[in-house]
């Protein structure tokens, strides 16, 4: 899949480049005076960017509201229901009505221009989104002053410029700083993830554990054996088999299996023969990769192949519920 001498692989900008993220900007929430407002698009991946003012936040099973301050950056795993108003009190009796979009791309709520917010959802296939899902926990907040926080001030400064711009390729401008803007939250958090947060994507900022994914990521062909990622990573077996299975949650030899298996979905999809996506990805005989396959898939190669073409085939399949609401 790669060259084999290439062990610097970034882990996380392979995984990002093979869930094919798009980020989409819905657009801005302009809010004034007392409001609030839920927010379902569950099933979905949304960033909130506050470029003005604060606000209160409430996510499904949090036990206390949250203040959100200008600068800050909010990503839901689209498990849960995330809640804003511009009081505490309010947000237990926030509503859920549509909100009416005006020629700016602004979403307006309560009376004035004392608050404002940058929306945007995460584009993936369903199968990627699901991959995704799991490795997010169900809220990532980034605050504005933190360390790793200062390129997501440029980024939002930059993005309110070019949403205002009539300049030639804005379009193309605001898509790119988007992109950025969701990467870099992410590096953030993984900068500083919580211990009590969910989702296995954070042991990607684990320093020995990115030696390991790096290994695998960057050969994932490769026969690998615990003992040969062990001590690539300076760690003895048992210790590396603990600590990755407590960040990232199945073992190290789980994982690669894992990641093959979804390298061959993407193969499979492209028209690759089970033979070839066999090889491809590490394995001696079609035999041993169909098995393979249908253990992690719970679907043979062949059969997830076709079922995705005839979802594919189907428009109602790819429609996105939420697209209307910011």
């Amino acid at each position: 899949m790669r060259n084999s001498s290439n062990l610097s692989v970034d882990p996380l900008s392979d995984l990002l480049d093979f869930l094919q993220v798009r980020c989409d900007l819905s657009g801005r929430l302009v809010a004034g005076g007392a409001w609030a407002r839920r927010f379902a698009n569950l099933d979905s991946i949304k960033f909130c960017a506050v470029t003005q003012g604060r606000c209160w936040y409430l996510l499904d099973d949090m036990p206390a509201p949250l203040l959100a301050e200008s600068g800050d950056v909010l990503i839901t795993n689209g498990t849960r229901t995330l809640t804003l108003a511009s009081a505490a009190e309010l947000l237990p009796d926030a509503g859920q009505a549509p909100i009416e979009r005006d020629d700016d791309d602004r979403y307006r709520l309560g009376q004035g221009e004392d608050f404002t917010m940058l929306g945007g959802k995460v584009r993936l296939d369903a199968d990627r989104q699901a991959l995704l899902l799991s490795g997010l926990p169900p809220l990532i907040h980034v605050r504005g002053g933190a360390a790793e926080a200062e390129p997501l001030s440029w980024l939002l400064r930059q993005l309110v410029v070019e949403m205002k711009s009539s300049r030639p390729g804005r379009s193309s401008m605001v898509a790119g700083l988007t992109q950025l803007l969701f990467t870099q939250t992410l590096r953030a958090w993984l900068a500083d993830a919580p211990a009590d947060d969910k989702g296995w994507l954070k042991g990607f900022a684990d320093p020995r554990l990115s030696i390991v994914l790096s290994c695998i990521h960057g050969d994932p062909s490769r026969s690998w054996t615990l003992q040969a990622l062990a001590k690539s990573a300076g760690m003895s077996r048992t210790s590396l088999a603990v600590r990755f299975r407590e960040k990232i949650g199945v073992p190290p030899l789980a994982y690669l299996t894992q990641w093959r298996m979804y390298l061959a979905r993407r193969e499979l999809l492209a028209g690759a023969a089970i033979a070839e996506v066999a090889a491809k990805v590490g394995y001696a005989s079609e035999s041993a990769f169909s098995s393979a396959f249908k253990r992690v898939m719970a679907v043979a190669p062949g059969h997830y192949r076709r079922d995705r073409l005839v979802e594919d085939a189907d428009p109602a399949a790819s429609g996105d519920p939420h697209g209307g609401d910011f």
